[in-house]
C-alpha cells in the first residue's frame, strides 16, 4: 500500500506535506534508534535508518520502472529525511564517528555516480537516489556504498544482457524497442541487499 501510493507521481503541495510526515518519522525512529543503541542494540540506527529508507526506495523503483524517471519530489525528500534519521539518532547516541561517515558517504557517492552520469550511462536521478544510498549504507562502513553499488551493477546485468542481444537480433533499432534500462530499481535492490545481508548476518 505505501509503496503504490508513493509511486504515483506527487503535487508539490502533496511533496509538502509528504516531507513534513518524513521529517518528523525520521526523527521519532532516529532518536527511538539511538536511545536503543544505549541499551545495546549497535545497528537499531541503521534498521531505523532502514525502515526510512525501503518503503520510500521500493517505491523509486516501481516509478523508475513505469516511467523511467526519479521524481525530485520524492529523491530529494528522501536523501533528507535520511541525514534526519541519522543525525537524531547519533544526537542520542552520541555515535558521531558513524554519522560523519555516513553523510560524508552520501556525500562521496552522489559525486561518484555524478562522474558516471557524465558518461551517459546514468539519470541524474539515479545520482540524486546515490545521497540516500550513500548515507544508508555509509553508516555501517566506508566501503558498504560501493558495494552496493556494484551490487546493483551485477543484478542489473541480465537486463542489459538481454536489451544488447535483442538490439543485435533486430537490425532496425526502433523495431527493438527501447533500450534504455533504467538503474534506480537495481540501485535500491542493491542498497537494500547488502544493507540487510550487514545487519543480519
Amino acid at each position: 500500500m505505501i509503496v503504490t501510493t508513493i509511486a504515483s507521481t506527487p503535487t508539490r503541495i502533496q511533496a509538502a506535506g509528504f516531507g513534513i510526515l518524513l521529517a518528523a518519522a525520521a526523527v521519532a525512529l532516529g532518536v527511538l534508534a539511538g536511545h536503543l543503541t544505549l541499551n545495546g542494540a549497535e545497528q537499531a540506527i541503521g534498521w531505523a535508518a532502514t525502515a526510512v529508507f525501503a518503503p520510500l526506495g521500493l517505491g523509486l523503483a516501481v516509478i523508475d520502472a513505469r516511467e523511467h524517471r526519479l521524481p525530485n519530489l520524492i529523491t530529494l525528500p528522501l536523501a533528507a529525511a535520511m541525514a534526519i534519521v541519522v543525525t537524531a539518532g547519533a544526537g542520542v547516541s552520541g555515535q558521531w564517528a558513524a554519522l560523519v561517515q555516513a553523510l560524508l558517504s552520501g556525500l562521496g557517492l552522489g559525486v561518484v555516480l555524478m562522474l558516471v552520469a557524465m558518461t551517459g550511462t546514468l539519470a541524474f536521478g539515479d545520482v540524486k537516489l546515490g545521497l540516500s544510498l550513500g548515507i544508508l549504507t555509509g553508516w555501517f562502513s566506508w566501503t558498504l556504498p560501493l558495494t552496493a553499488v556494484f551490487a546493483a551493477y551485477v543484478l542489473a546485468m541480465p537486463h542489459a544482457l538481454a536489451l544488447l542481444a535483442r538490439k543485435r537480433r533486430t537490425e532496425a533499432p526502433a523495431a527493438a524497442g527501447p533500450t534504455f534500462m533504467p538503474m534506480g530499481p537495481y540501485l535500491v535492490a542493491g542498497a537494500l541487499l547488502v544493507t540487510l545481508a550487514t545487519l543480519l548476518l
